[in-house]
């Protein structure tokens, strides 16, 4: 199983947000490229960014991202976060990233999603499905979907993406360990295209996605706040 980081951006800092709410916000940097230069040189599979300004319609970090693109690598790097207009979508890819990570699209237009995918290919292209009792949000984790999880699930299989990144808005940022109940609930044959993230704090919790078969996880406060070494994140990730 794969272990990514994420960088989550604010007005030019590495953040988090508890359950996704600006006035629960931890700051931990305000030199993100400096971050993932250090991501860089651990035994991590991937460095995940999002721009929580753009996913929340009120900036950008484009510069600061492009910027953690040069000091990431040779790291795998996806970014999401305010992806609504293929325009934005291509010039980010076109800027070198692995993966782009979709949401809001899946739901308001997915034949943009069919575009991209047509032309870039299934490898560039992360699907989130961002849950909250049950249900799909989108906009930031601003607007429920309607959406049933299950019904997501089957929505991006339609779309023929290959990689999902499924979080728990109510354990994201908390520490209190994977929504379980969830990720035990999808079915094995899916588990190994999945991201699992939300609220992971130990390597005992990575070892338990992975043996329940998932393609990797996401840590962040875990990371940050070196709740242990990542290097046992890492360790725990590979017993499967």
């Amino acid at each position: 199983m794969e272990i990514w980081v994420s960088i989550d951006l604010l007005e030019g800092r590495v953040v988090r947000l508890v359950k996704g709410e600006l006035g629960n916000m931890l700051v931990y940097s305000s030199n993100p490229a400096y971050v993932a230069s250090q991501l860089a040189s651990t035994d991590i599979d991937g460095v995940h960014v999002v721009d929580i300004d753009a996913a929340l319609n009120r900036g950008s970090n484009e510069q600061t991202i492009k910027e953690i693109i040069k000091s990431a690598r040779p790291k795998m790097l996806q970014v999401g976060g305010g992806f609504r207009n293929i325009e934005k979508i291509k010039r980010v890819l076109d800027w070198g990233v692995d993966r782009v990570v979709i949401g809001t699209l899946l739901f308001k237009a997915p034949e943009v999603v069919r575009e991209i995918l047509d032309t870039y290919g299934r490898e560039r292209v992360t699907g989130a499905l961002d849950f909250d009792a049950g249900e799909i949000v989108y906009e930031g984790w601003t607007m429920k979907s309607l959406t049933k999880l299950e019904d997501g699930l089957r929505l991006v299989e339609n779309l023929s993406l290959r990689y999902i990144l499924m979080t728990s808005v109510k354990r994201d940022g908390t520490l209190e360990g994977p929504d379980l109940s969830v990720f035990e609930s999808i079915p094995e044959q899916r588990r190994g295209d999945i991201y699992a993230s939300g609220g992971i704090a130990t390597p005992l919790e990575v070892r338990r996605l992975a043996r329940l078969g998932y393609k990797g996880v996401i840590l962040g406060r875990a990371y940050y706040e070196k709740l242990a070494p990542l290097k046992e994140y890492v360790k725990a990730a590979k017993v499967a």
